[in-house]
């Protein structure tokens, strides 16, 4: 599961108020580096929903958790955007209110018609209503959404690391000083995912191929971590499953 990362990036800077806003003249279909941390101020002069391009969900629900009043912020942490969360997230839009409030959404997919059901009210949101969509690639959304939406690429490139471990030697003691090695780093799911996809990288680097239950056993590893699993624990009975008897 290697996600793919946008690169685009034509401003860059820590900080942007409003004069630097409105002299960008910015293009929904153009992205643009945003500052390292969304503050309240960007928020405030910005006044327009967006796009947010990011490889680090937990870093980016944390600071907006820890930065705005709940009554002033909602946020949808999901792994995928489905047609139940789209009704839910246009009736939570339409609940009146006097000063700004930010609706933030985490998917990791998005479903095609959840995303049609949203086009309406992301083009004329409710007075006071700012969407923040937050996406892992460009492919997770239909153009049509990119048209009506800035698009801010947060993404970091990331240079893929080798697996720690040698897959064709493993052992019971070497897989669990790993584990427990993860379980005191307290990986978060993202880096979970990471793993895997290091493990199955090094899986097809070394021609370890996967049968019926391996494949189902990948599958499961998979679904532990999106349902937010500790990463140590989800990644164990993959690992086991690859020492040599």
């Amino acid at each position: 599961m290697i996600q793919e990362l946008a690169s685009t990036s034509h401003i860059e800077s820590d900080s942007m108020d409003l004069k630097q806003m409105q002299d960008l003249h910015i293009d929904s279909k153009a992205d643009f580096h945003a500052p390292s941390k969304i503050n309240p101020q960007f928020i405030t002069a910005f006044k327009k929903s967006c796009i947010i391009i990011s490889n680090d969900f937990e870093s980016e629900k944390n600071y907006l958790s820890n930065t705005y009043a709940k009554e002033d912020i909602r946020i949808y942490d999901l792994e995928e955007l489905k047609i139940d969360d789209a009704h839910e997230i246009i009736e939570e839009a339409h609940i009146a209110t006097t000063k700004d409030k930010i609706i933030a959404i985490f998917a990791f997919s998005y479903n095609h018609y959840a995303q049609n059901a949203l086009l309406k009210i992301l083009e004329e949101p409710p007075t006071h209503i700012i969407f923040m969509l937050y996406i892992t690639a460009r492919n997770k959304l239909i153009p049509t959404i990119f048209s009506r939406l800035v698009v801010f690429n947060k993404s970091k490139k990331i240079h893929a690391k080798p697996l720690e471990l040698d897959l064709t030697r493993l052992t019971i003691p070497v897989v669990y000083e790993y584990v427990n090695k993860l379980e005191k780093e307290h990986i978060s799911y993202e880096q979970g995912r990471k793993i895997l996809s290091q493990i199955l990288d090094s899986m097809i680097a070394n021609n370890i191929l996967l049968d019926e239950k391996g494949l189902e056993r990948f599958n499961m590893t998979l679904h532990a971590l999106y349902s937010k699993q500790s990463v140590h624990i989800a990644l164990l009975p993959i690992l086991l499953s690859l020492v040599k008897g």
